[in-house]
C-alpha cells in the first residue's frame, strides 16, 4: 500500500522535509538501487553490482552499502561517509506519479511530483519548506523534481545498458567472502559484475559500438568499484 499523494501548493503549503541523514528515515539498509547515470560520483566510494529483482527476476543495479540486512556502513551515527547520497535516498519522500490537468478544456494525463506523508521525513515544523510564501515551488522542490527525472530517465538508460550486457554475455555472477569481526569468513551470492575477460576478448568493431555508448567506461568504473568492498570490511572491524 501506498501513502503517497498528488504534491499540491495549497494542501501542502506548510509541509516541509527533514533532511538530515539517518535511521529514522529508512536509510539502514544494505544496498541502495541506482543508475548508470551515476556511476562516476558512486564509483568513489561504493562497491557497485547487479542484482536480480526478487519480484521480476530482471537485473538491476545497485550500490552495496553493508553486509547484512540493515546495516549500512556509510551511515555511523547519523553521518553519512561519502561525497555522494544515491539519487534513491536523495529524492525520499518522493517520487513521480500520474497526474491529471486541463489543457484547452481537454483533460490530459500527466507526470507529477507526489509525496509520501507518512514518511518520517515529513512534517509541518521542522526542516525545509516546499512552496514559499506566494505558493511557488522553493528551490529544494525543483531541486527533488530534478533529481525525479533523472531518475526516471536514468532508469531508461540502466535498463538498456543491462539488456546490451546481457546480450554480449557481460554479466557474470561472482562470490564475495568476507572475514568478519568473530574471525570467520561469510560468502555472500547473488552478486553480479561485468565479466572481465569476455569484455577484454570482444571483437574490435564491438567494442568500438559499446564505447561511443558509453558502455565500456560504465563497466570499468563498476569493474573498479569492487576495490571499496577492502573499505567496507574495515568499517565493519572498527565497530565491533
Amino acid at each position: 500500500m501506498t501513502n503517497s499523494v498528488l504534491l499540491d501548493k495549497n494542501t501542502h503549503k506548510h509541509t516541509r522535509i527533514k533532511t538530515e541523514r539517518g535511521t529514522q528515515y529508512g536509510e539502514a539498509v544494505n544496498y541502495i538501487p541506482v543508475v548508470a547515470d551515476e556511476l562516476a560520483q558512486l564509483a568513489l566510494d561504493y562497491p557497485v553490482y547487479f542484482m536480480k529483482n526478487n519480484q521480476t527476476g530482471q537485473f538491476e543495479l545497485y550500490a552495496l552499502t553493508g553486509f547484512d540486512e540493515g546495516q549500512n556502513l556509510f551511515l555511523q551515527n547519523d553521518i553519512w561517509h561519502a561525497t555522494y547520497v544515491p539519487l534513491h535516498l536523495q529524492r525520499q519522500p518522493f517520487k513521480l506519479g500520474i497526474g491529471n490537468k486541463l489543457t484547452n478544456k481537454t483533460e490530459q494525463t500527466d507526470l507529477a511530483v507526489t509525496i509520501n506523508e507518512q514518511h518520517p521525513r515529513v512534517n509541518n515544523s521542522e526542516g525545509t519548506r516546499l512552496f514559499n510564501e506566494t505558493g511557488e515551488p522553493t528551490t529544494y522542490l525543483n531541486n527533488v523534481s530534478e533529481q525525479l527525472i533523472k531518475l526516471m530517465h536514468g532508469g531508461e538508460r540502466t535498463t538498456a545498458f543491462i539488456n546490451t550486457l546481457l546480450k554480449h554475455d557481460l554479466i557474470e555472477a561472482m562470490q564475495l567472502n568476507i572475514t568478519k569481526p568473530n574471525g570467520k569468513t561469510q560468502g555472500y551470492n547473488g552478486l553480479y559484475s561485468i565479466a572481465a575477460e569476455t569484455l577484454q576478448q570482444l571483437p574490435t568493431e564491438t567494442l568500438n559500438v559499446l564505447h561511443s555508448m558509453g558502455y565500456i567506461q560504465a563497466c570499468h568504473l563498476i569493474l573498479c568499484s569492487s576495490g571499496h568492498i577492502q573499505k567496507l570490511v574495515k568499517w565493519l572491524h572498527d565497530l565491533k
